[in-house]
């Protein structure tokens, strides 16, 4: 009888673990966050097709943001894509500007995850003109990590842009 006990609480045991999601977390995030830089460089490059790529491109998008002189609410990639377009045409700045990300908070489910960063948003003289925090929810598709969601509150302050 103990034996079959043990025999019943092994096999309890062995289906308790397997039914857990098998997820290597490191590799995971490493691709979250290379999903983010990437997106981050196709816009300082302009390069909308390749932004769009880390995107999911349907209606369940939504990017949020909020600055010092208001806030921008987009749904779906079509009304995204056209935001981009239109920034990058008439507000982005000619010159060189990047921004680097610090602090990432990350968590991961089997088939979504979302990331908190700390956002940090450079000139080409390498002078900081805004800081923000950004959160991003992000899905798989076909094996691959894609953004639904974005969001970005800027917590520079309008003093700090004058003086930068």
């Amino acid at each position: 009888m103990r034996q079959i006990s043990i025999l019943l609480f092994s096999i309890l045991i062995l289906a308790i673990t397997s039914c857990k999601d098998n997820i290597d977390y490191e590799k995971e995030k490493a691709a979250i966050i290379e999903v983010i830089e990437n997106e981050t460089k196709a816009f300082f490059e302009r390069d909308l097709d390749h932004l769009g790529y880390y995107h999911i491109k349907d209606e369940t998008n939504i990017r949020l943001t909020a600055t010092k002189s208001g806030y921008t609410y987009d749904v779906g990639w079509d009304s995204i894509r056209t935001f981009f377009e239109d920034y990058m045409e008439n507000e982005m700045g000619e010159g060189e500007f990047y921004e680097t990300k610090e602090n990432y908070r990350i968590k991961i489910y089997s088939e979504s995850a979302w990331a908190a960063y700390d956002n940090f948003y450079y000139n080409e003289q390498d002078e900081l003109l805004s800081t923000s925090i950004h959160t991003q929810f992000l899905e798989k598709v076909e094996g691959e990590w894609k953004i639904v969601f974005y969001t970005s509150i800027y917590n520079s302050t309008w003093e700090d842009s004058v003086l930068n």
